[in-house]
């Protein structure tokens, strides 16, 4: 390969190949830990949830990360949360801008100054925003900080049909900014990583060596993530129609790829079989209105079963939906393609089995106690619910609940790819009370 300068600014990086670019942005200064007792930074980018909180599965990510990094930092560094704007470098966003979750946070904090020895991690997913700030990026690069980024998928490359075209666009900028930036991957699940690398190696032609990846596992402890409370005024008369007959829960976003289509149809075929299952089913649906399902989004909201055997909530808060979790026969997980699956391990940690389509990442989990299905048919999914819901009541051996992930280990896998020191005794303790409070908390609330 050829030799090229280190010196060149991030705008003609864009033009270069991206292995020359790569290797532009790569040499250079060392980034190094400090031998005396100056504190470095944990640059944690936030940018979206900063800006606003949709509290859906990524989100759920970032906030659940930055608490167990802040309880507990890594020895030497300070955690610092960081964020971008459309128009503005990254700046320090405030201690507690979690704090009011619903409000959008206002104004700017003191500019990012980056040095030696410190790390950025690109937690959030902001394939909107990073790739507007190379040059800061670059000069950070060239100063000794060191570029991780978190990888939760590839689909909106993958599959660009089941997304905007805007989604498409960023993120076929973002993969770029990955590919020339980035001195490790973490990714969710062996799965991403595998294809991280594939298309690296397919699009950019890099060696499988060229970017550092690893794998971190996600938490399924929600009460570890900063959930919001308060019930809506029906919650009782609601969770006690839904202990009384069986209820089916789906969790996340109305996109395409997640199945709620062939799953309402489904459904609709149980309930119009002229001998239909005793007791007939419900269906509960939490998600908040996504992309390209808008004929979808309409038909949940005037069928003739809302609110009788059909029930959509839109926007409800956490604590409401762990009553779900708790409350309803068992989850069904329809997605046609996942990074991971939060719902999944969600699920299983409450007790519940689970119906699962048949994808390689939901066989790489491991949860016991889970069914899978195959197929696309609405009937094909109504014979799979009618065989696993009877079966569905029997919740799972604490022995396997206590096998899923917390939040506390992903911290530690993470810390541990971003290869840091784990955080101090003392820290860690304290994270381990916050686990503890959070499991008897759920413990009391089943």
């Amino acid at each position: 390969m050829m030799k090229i300068s280190r010196n060149l600014p991030a705008w003609l990086l864009k033009l270069l190949p991206v292995q020359l670019a790569r290797q532009s942005a790569m040499t250079g200064v060392q980034a190094s830990l400090p031998t005396d007792t100056l504190m470095r930074q944990l640059l944690i980018d936030v940018s979206v949830i900063h800006q606003s909180d949709a509290r859906t599965g990524i989100q759920r990510v970032v906030r659940a990360l930055l608490l167990q990094l802040i309880a507990a930092p890594p020895r030497g560094f300070r955690v610092c949360p960081v964020f971008a704007t459309r128009h503005q470098g990254y700046c320090h966003a405030a201690p507690r801008f979690m704090a009011q979750p619903d409000e959008p946070q206002q104004g700017l904090g003191a500019p990012v100054k980056a040095q030696n020895g410190d790390l950025f991690l690109a937690l959030d997913l902001a394939a909107h925003l990073l790739p507007r700030h190379q040059a800061q990026v670059l000069g950070w690069k060239k100063s000794g900080v060191s570029v991780h980024v978190v990888v939760y998928d590839l689909l909106p490359l993958q599959h660009p049909q089941w997304f905007n075209k805007t989604t498409t666009r960023n993120f076929k900028r973002w993969i770029k900014w990955v590919a020339v930036y980035a001195d490790n991957a973490i990714c969710v699940s062996e799965s991403v990583k595998d294809e991280l690398t594939a298309w690296l190696s397919a699009k950019f032609d890099l060696p499988g060596t060229a970017l550092p990846a690893s794998k971190m596992v996600l938490g399924a402890d929600i009460e570890a993530s900063a959930p919001s409370g308060g019930l809506p005024p029906d919650a009782g008369f609601l969770l006690a129609r839904l202990r009384n007959t069986p209820a089916v829960l789906m969790v996340g976003t109305l996109e395409p790829r997640k199945g709620h289509d062939q799953t309402l149809a489904a459904f609709e075929h149980l309930w119009k079989l002229p001998t239909p299952p005793v007791p007939v089913p419900l269906l509960v649906i939490v998600g908040r209105p996504g992309w390209k399902t808008e004929a979808l989004q309409e038909r949940l909201r005037r069928h003739p079963q809302a609110g009788k055997r059909l029930f959509w909530f839109d926007n409800i808060s956490d604590e409401f939906l762990l009553r779900l979790y708790t409350t309803c026969r068992g989850v069904l997980v329809a997605s046609r393609a996942e990074g991971f699956g939060l719902p999944l391990v969600e699920a299983a940690l409450h007790g519940k089995p689970v119906l699962v389509r048949d994808i390689p990442v939901f066989r790489e989990i491991e949860v016991a106690g889970v069914t899978y299905f195959n197929g696309e048919t609405p009937q094909g999914l109504a014979t799979a619910i009618n065989q696993w819901l009877p079966r569905a009541g029997a919740a799972l051996p604490g022995w396997a609940r206590a096998k899923l992930p917390t939040w506390q280990l992903a911290a530690a896998q993470l810390t541990h790819a971003l290869g840091l020191p784990q955080g101090t005794a003392a820290a860690a303790s304290t994270v381990k009370r916050s686990n503890r409070s959070a499991r008897a908390a759920r413990g009391a609330a089943v």
